[in-house]
């Protein structure tokens, strides 16, 4: 689609402008068709700048959430289904329902809003739109997954690995789904197993990654014990690609294991987790 190929354009070229006549070379068009592309984005959101002599640039503050600028991250899966919606009640939920409705595939659903979004033992996950990143990772279990209860440790290595470049100080994990930055939860994973009745194997898990990427207004009553990682670059597109990219990787090599002291690396209560494992 001509407007996604805009867009990856603008993205990789972040703030430095493309002429219009550029676009249209580059992939075969009308500068009129490149110009309707342009107007499609913008109403979807994108702030993106047009000189008539310097071309069209993507401005640093746009932060949609786009399919195709996330699934330029997923490396190892690029056929993934990738879908981004504005606001859901849960990506969990969302990615259930599409499994009762019979899609099977592996799917990806991040989206800027939740209205319901959950934690572990019914607990709400404050998802307000804009600032945060509420993803859901469908994998089907037709080839076995190592170990399935571990992917919520995976999960978290891959949040660690993929923000904590960015941070000024070093990320700290909770058993068994929390993660928190400067004494603050900042973000959580809620991993939930689908099993087939008649069989009880599990067939497919789902992995929802709350993130407070961006500053953001707590409630009162969340103000003390919530956070946000504060981070103004890279775009929420490309931390959620990444995630999923890094998370792909850690749970599909056969060598899963070798995660595990990168997640007692960061734990807060070690100990505790080689308990929970049976470890040493």
């Amino acid at each position: 689609m001509l407007k996604d190929d805009v867009f990856l354009a603008l993205e990789e070229s972040r703030e430095r402008p493309i002429s219009g006549q550029e676009l249209a070379d580059r992939f075969g068009v009308s500068r009129n068709a490149v110009w309707k592309a342009v107007n499609q984005l913008k109403k979807e959101g994108h702030i993106i700048t047009s000189d008539q002599v310097l071309g069209y640039a993507l401005s640093e503050k746009s932060d949609v959430l786009n399919a195709p600028a996330i699934r330029k991250h997923i490396i190892s899966r690029p056929e993934m289904t990738v879908l981004t919606l504005e606001e859901i009640d849960s990506t969990n939920n969302e990615a259930k329902r599409r499994l009762g409705q019979g899609d099977g595939r592996d799917i990806l659903i991040v989206a800027d809003h939740q209205t319901g979004g959950r934690g572990r033992m019914g607990h709400t996950f404050f998802s307000p739109a804009g600032t945060g990143i509420y993803m859901t990772l469908s994998i089907d279990l037709s080839e076995p997954l190592y170990k399935p209860e571990r992917i919520t440790l995976a999960a978290a290595v891959a949040v660690v690995r993929v923000l904590g470049p960015y941070l000024s100080e070093k990320l700290k994990l909770k058993w068994v789904n929390d993660i928190f930055y400067k004494g603050k939860k900042v973000a959580g994973i809620l991993s939930e197993a689908i099993s087939d009745l008649e069989t009880g194997l599990i067939q497919h898990v789902i992995v929802g990654i709350g993130l407070n990427v961006r500053p953001m207004e707590f409630p009162e009553e969340l103000k003390e014990i919530a956070g946000s990682f504060d981070l103004d670059q890279p775009s929420r597109s490309e931390i959620a690609g990444r995630i999923t990219e890094e998370l792909l990787k850690l749970y599909r090599n056969p060598e899963d294991d070798g995660f595990l002291p990168e997640y007692l690396e960061y734990s807060m209560h070690p100990e505790k987790v080689k308990e929970e494992l049976g470890l040493k």
